[in-house]
Protein backbone atom coordinates (compact mmCIF):
# COMPACT_ATOMS: atom_id res chain seq x y z
CA UNK A 1 0.00 0.00 0.00
CA UNK A 2 1.30 3.42 -0.97
CA UNK A 3 1.95 5.97 1.74
CA UNK A 4 0.25 9.32 1.43
CA UNK A 5 2.42 12.40 0.86
CA UNK A 6 1.77 13.62 4.41
CA UNK A 7 2.65 10.19 5.81
CA UNK A 8 5.88 10.09 3.80
CA UNK A 9 6.86 13.53 5.04
CA UNK A 10 6.17 12.49 8.63
CA UNK A 11 8.24 9.31 8.31
CA UNK A 12 11.07 11.25 6.66
CA UNK A 13 11.06 13.87 9.44
CA UNK A 14 11.13 11.19 12.12
CA UNK A 15 13.97 9.37 10.39
CA UNK A 16 15.98 12.57 10.05
CA UNK A 17 15.51 13.24 13.76
CA UNK A 18 16.89 9.76 14.46
CA UNK A 19 19.83 10.45 12.14
CA UNK A 20 20.48 13.81 13.82
CA UNK A 21 20.71 12.15 17.23
CA UNK A 22 22.93 9.40 15.81
CA UNK A 23 25.23 11.89 14.08
CA UNK A 24 25.51 13.90 17.29
CA UNK A 25 26.47 10.77 19.20
CA UNK A 26 29.11 9.84 16.63
CA UNK A 27 30.50 13.37 16.58
CA UNK A 28 30.86 13.47 20.34
CA UNK A 29 32.51 10.03 20.39
CA UNK A 30 34.83 10.30 17.38
CA UNK A 31 35.04 14.03 16.58
CA UNK A 32 34.75 15.66 13.16
CA UNK A 33 37.61 13.65 11.69
CA UNK A 34 36.05 10.39 12.82
CA UNK A 35 32.48 10.83 11.60
CA UNK A 36 31.63 8.56 8.67
CA UNK A 37 28.42 7.62 6.92
CA UNK A 38 28.95 4.03 8.06
CA UNK A 39 29.22 4.97 11.74
CA UNK A 40 26.20 7.26 11.61
CA UNK A 41 24.12 4.64 9.80
CA UNK A 42 25.05 2.02 12.41
CA UNK A 43 24.19 4.40 15.28
CA UNK A 44 20.84 5.15 13.64
CA UNK A 45 20.07 1.47 13.06
CA UNK A 46 20.19 1.84 9.28
CA UNK A 47 22.00 0.21 6.43
CA UNK A 48 24.66 2.56 5.07
CA UNK A 49 22.91 2.59 1.69
CA UNK A 50 19.68 3.74 3.35
CA UNK A 51 21.46 6.74 4.83
CA UNK A 52 22.33 7.87 1.31
CA UNK A 53 18.61 8.10 0.62
CA UNK A 54 18.58 11.13 2.93
CA UNK A 55 22.05 12.65 2.49
CA UNK A 56 24.42 12.72 -0.45
CA UNK A 57 27.49 12.31 1.73
CA UNK A 58 29.37 13.42 4.83
CA UNK A 59 29.35 17.15 3.97
CA UNK A 60 25.61 17.11 3.36
CA UNK A 61 25.10 15.30 6.67
CA UNK A 62 27.29 17.77 8.60
CA UNK A 63 25.37 20.67 7.06
CA UNK A 64 22.17 19.07 8.34
CA UNK A 65 23.64 18.68 11.84
CA UNK A 66 24.84 22.29 11.85
CA UNK A 67 21.36 23.48 10.87
CA UNK A 68 19.81 21.22 13.50
CA UNK A 69 21.90 22.87 16.21
CA UNK A 70 21.60 26.47 15.06
CA UNK A 71 18.05 26.70 13.69
CA UNK A 72 16.24 26.06 17.01
CA UNK A 73 18.27 28.84 18.61
CA UNK A 74 17.47 31.14 15.72
CA UNK A 75 13.76 30.34 16.06
CA UNK A 76 13.87 31.02 19.81
CA UNK A 77 15.55 34.38 19.22
CA UNK A 78 13.01 35.20 16.52
CA UNK A 79 10.17 34.33 18.89
CA UNK A 80 11.63 36.51 21.65
CA UNK A 81 12.01 39.40 19.22
CA UNK A 82 8.37 39.10 18.08
CA UNK A 83 6.97 38.90 21.61
CA UNK A 84 4.64 41.58 22.93
CA UNK A 85 7.18 42.89 25.42
CA UNK A 86 9.50 45.89 25.94
CA UNK A 87 12.73 45.84 23.95
CA UNK A 88 14.93 45.39 27.02
CA UNK A 89 12.90 42.36 28.08
CA UNK A 90 13.32 40.94 24.58
CA UNK A 91 17.09 41.35 24.82
CA UNK A 92 17.08 39.69 28.25
CA UNK A 93 15.14 36.73 26.84
CA UNK A 94 17.51 36.39 23.90
CA UNK A 95 20.47 36.19 26.28
CA UNK A 96 18.78 33.55 28.42
CA UNK A 97 17.60 31.53 25.40
CA UNK A 98 21.17 31.50 24.09
CA UNK A 99 22.47 30.36 27.48
CA UNK A 100 19.92 27.53 27.68
CA UNK A 101 20.66 26.41 24.12
CA UNK A 102 24.37 26.36 24.85
CA UNK A 103 23.81 24.00 27.76
CA UNK A 104 21.59 21.68 25.71
CA UNK A 105 23.98 21.35 22.76
CA UNK A 106 27.31 21.98 24.45
CA UNK A 107 29.14 19.04 22.91
CA UNK A 108 27.98 19.63 19.35
CA UNK A 109 28.56 23.39 19.54
CA UNK A 110 32.12 22.76 20.71
CA UNK A 111 32.81 20.47 17.76
CA UNK A 112 31.16 22.66 15.14
CA UNK A 113 32.84 25.80 16.49
CA UNK A 114 36.25 24.18 16.09
CA UNK A 115 35.78 23.65 12.36
CA UNK A 116 35.42 25.84 9.30
CA UNK A 117 32.56 23.70 8.01
CA UNK A 118 29.70 25.58 6.35
CA UNK A 119 31.21 29.03 6.78
CA UNK A 120 28.77 30.46 4.24
CA UNK A 121 25.83 29.23 6.31
CA UNK A 122 27.36 30.84 9.40
CA UNK A 123 27.59 34.18 7.58
CA UNK A 124 23.98 33.92 6.43
CA UNK A 125 22.75 33.11 9.94
CA UNK A 126 24.72 36.01 11.41
CA UNK A 127 23.16 38.35 8.84
CA UNK A 128 19.68 37.12 9.79
CA UNK A 129 20.38 37.53 13.49
CA UNK A 130 21.84 40.99 12.95
CA UNK A 131 18.63 42.05 11.21
CA UNK A 132 16.48 40.69 14.06
CA UNK A 133 18.51 42.26 16.86
CA UNK A 134 18.76 45.57 15.01
CA UNK A 135 14.97 45.55 14.82
CA UNK A 136 14.74 45.04 18.58
CA UNK A 137 17.00 48.01 19.22
CA UNK A 138 15.06 50.19 16.76
CA UNK A 139 11.80 49.14 18.40
CA UNK A 140 13.20 50.09 21.80
CA UNK A 141 14.19 53.52 20.53
CA UNK A 142 10.70 54.04 19.09
CA UNK A 143 8.97 52.96 22.29
CA UNK A 144 11.23 55.19 24.36
CA UNK A 145 12.86 52.49 26.48
CA UNK A 146 16.25 52.63 24.74
CA UNK A 147 18.15 55.86 24.30
CA UNK A 148 18.42 57.07 20.67
CA UNK A 149 21.59 55.85 18.96
CA UNK A 150 22.75 53.96 15.86
CA UNK A 151 21.21 50.55 16.29
CA UNK A 152 23.33 48.48 13.89
CA UNK A 153 26.64 48.89 15.79
CA UNK A 154 24.85 48.04 19.03
CA UNK A 155 23.33 44.95 17.42
CA UNK A 156 26.79 43.86 16.27
CA UNK A 157 28.12 44.37 19.80
CA UNK A 158 25.21 42.36 21.22
CA UNK A 159 25.83 39.46 18.84
CA UNK A 160 29.49 39.56 19.79
CA UNK A 161 28.76 39.06 23.47
CA UNK A 162 26.29 36.26 22.62
CA UNK A 163 29.08 34.55 20.68
CA UNK A 164 31.34 34.94 23.70
CA UNK A 165 28.62 33.38 25.85
CA UNK A 166 28.54 30.28 23.65
CA UNK A 167 32.33 30.11 23.63
CA UNK A 168 32.36 30.25 27.42
CA UNK A 169 29.86 27.42 27.61
CA UNK A 170 31.95 25.09 25.47
CA UNK A 171 35.16 25.93 27.34
CA UNK A 172 36.27 24.59 30.69
CA UNK A 173 34.73 27.34 32.84
CA UNK A 174 32.21 26.40 35.50
CA UNK A 175 28.45 26.85 35.19
CA UNK A 176 28.68 29.43 37.97
CA UNK A 177 31.05 31.53 35.83
CA UNK A 178 28.70 31.26 32.87
CA UNK A 179 25.73 32.32 35.01
CA UNK A 180 27.73 35.24 36.33
CA UNK A 181 28.49 36.33 32.77
CA UNK A 182 24.80 36.13 31.87
CA UNK A 183 23.79 38.31 34.83
CA UNK A 184 26.52 40.87 34.13
CA UNK A 185 25.45 40.98 30.49
CA UNK A 186 21.80 41.56 31.40
CA UNK A 187 22.84 44.27 33.85
CA UNK A 188 24.87 45.90 31.08
CA UNK A 189 21.87 45.83 28.76
CA UNK A 190 19.81 47.82 31.24
CA UNK A 191 22.54 50.19 32.33
CA UNK A 192 24.06 50.72 28.90
CA UNK A 193 21.01 50.94 26.64
CA UNK A 194 18.07 51.88 28.84
CA UNK A 195 16.88 55.45 28.81
CA UNK A 196 16.12 55.13 32.54
CA UNK A 197 18.62 52.52 33.83
CA UNK A 198 18.18 53.24 37.54
CA UNK A 199 14.41 53.02 37.31
CA UNK A 200 14.53 49.78 35.29
CA UNK A 201 16.76 47.98 37.75
CA UNK A 202 15.01 49.32 40.86
CA UNK A 203 11.67 48.05 39.66
CA UNK A 204 12.69 44.53 40.64
CA UNK A 205 10.86 43.03 37.65
CA UNK A 206 12.18 39.82 36.23
CA UNK A 207 12.65 39.69 32.44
Amino acid sequence: MRLSKARKEFVCAMMKETIFEAAGSVLEQYGLSGITMERVAKAAGLATGSLYNYFQGKDDLLQFVFAGVIEPLFQAIEEAARADAPALTKLDRIVRQTAEHGVKHKGLIRLLASSDHDSEARKAIRARLLKIVTGVFEGGIQEGSIRPHKSVPSARLFLGVLSELLELQVSDVTSEEVNEYVEVLIEAIHVGFSIHPAKDRQSGEEP
